[in-house]
């Protein structure tokens, strides 16, 4: 193993650290941290691998500031960020998130829009557009591949959401980041 590759570990094993301290899931911060180690095993170039290293970092530090909604975040409001990064893949049906916060969805649809003056739809609408961000900034996967990835009815309604929370479609956002 190169001295590149030992470093980019340590890197990853700090961040990941610095994340579960900043309110990360302890197994998402993990695995996190497994998925860009076994990608820089894939990688042999000094500047690939540091490029790889800015984006996990860039990544683990988008990911915790989304756990720190308002300056400090209670503990719902956490658990409600980590519950819909849990499920960014599938429909978020906020009636089951209710239940497993034990709130009834009205109740917790108030404490919510409280806290952070938003619904829990546009926050969740929010958070999909910004993993599809990522997903589309990163990856080479097609637009539909993505829509039914985050779980979304169809490629029109992810569109129409993508636009709504970014101002752009989802391949006008691709274009101007491919550059």
């Amino acid at each position: 193993m190169s001295n590149v590759h030992t470093k980019f570990i340590v890197t990853a094993t700090l961040v990941s650290r610095a994340a579960i301290r900043g309110g990360m899931d302890v197994e998402d911060a993990l695995s996190l941290s497994d998925a860009y180690i076994q990608k820089s095993e894939l990688v042999y170039r000094v500047d690939s691998i540091t490029n790889l290293q800015y984006h996990m970092v860039l990544d683990y530090t988008e990911r915790v500031e989304k756990l720190k909604l308002g300056k400090s975040p209670s503990k719902l409001v956490t658990d409600i960020s980590n519950y819909v990064q849990h499920h960014l893949s599938e429909p978020v049906d906020i009636e089951s998130l209710a239940k497993a916060m034990y709130f009834s969805r009205t109740r917790l649809s108030v404490k919510f829009k409280e806290e952070i003056g938003l619904t829990l739809t546009d926050y969740i609408l929010k958070e999909k557009t910004e993993e599809a961000k990522r997903l589309l900034r990163y990856t080479n996967k097609p637009i539909p591949s993505i829509s039914a990835y985050l779980g979304f009815s169809s490629q029109s309604h992810f569109s129409r959401v993508f636009k709504k929370y970014s101002g752009k479609t989802p391949n006008e956002y691709r274009e101007l980041h491919s550059k």
